[in-house]
């Protein structure tokens, strides 16, 4: 994982799919802050350990998402149409307005998508299309630790 970002550590989930606690607590590096298409401060980052999600070929594209653009080593299509993503890249921002991921923060409620398409770690802005929206979780600054 580079070395360049904060880490933080995703600690609990509020909100979203069943196979992510057991999957916590994750750690993770920020990349970048970019704009999206309705608020200028979405955080990129990537888990040092990679998060698996079950999900469905119907609801990735009822989100926008283009399965054919992913990685084909983070998705596996199988044969009833559930997809199984092995997910390195997250897209975070702060539920409440106002307020950002930022140093020392402690149990901080975020939105969190993964990212389906990692061409997006690298995009200017962010694209709603590459990540898939998935659950409200706490994340704590673990930088100095």
């Amino acid at each position: 994982m580079s070395e360049s970002g904060p880490v933080f550590s995703i600690d609990r989930m509020g909100v979203g799919p069943a196979d992510l606690p057991a999957q916590l607590p994750a750690r993770a590096r920020l990349l970048r802050v970019v704009a999206g298409p309705d608020r200028p401060d979405y955080c990129l980052a990537v888990v040092e350990e990679p998060l698996r999600h079950r999900t469905s070929l119907e609801q990735l594209r009822a989100a926008g998402v283009d399965p054919a653009a992913a990685d084909p080593q983070m998705i596996q299509v199988n044969d009833d149409g559930s997809v199984d993503l092995l997910v390195f890249g997250l897209v975070l921002a702060a539920r409440l307005q106002g307020e950002q991921l930022h140093a020392g923060m402690r149990d901080l409620a975020v939105g969190l998508a993964y990212v389906v398409d990692n061409t997006l770690l690298s995009d200017d802005t962010l694209d709603l299309g590459k990540a898939l929206y998935v659950a409200v979780v706490d994340v704590t600054d673990r930088s100095s630790e």
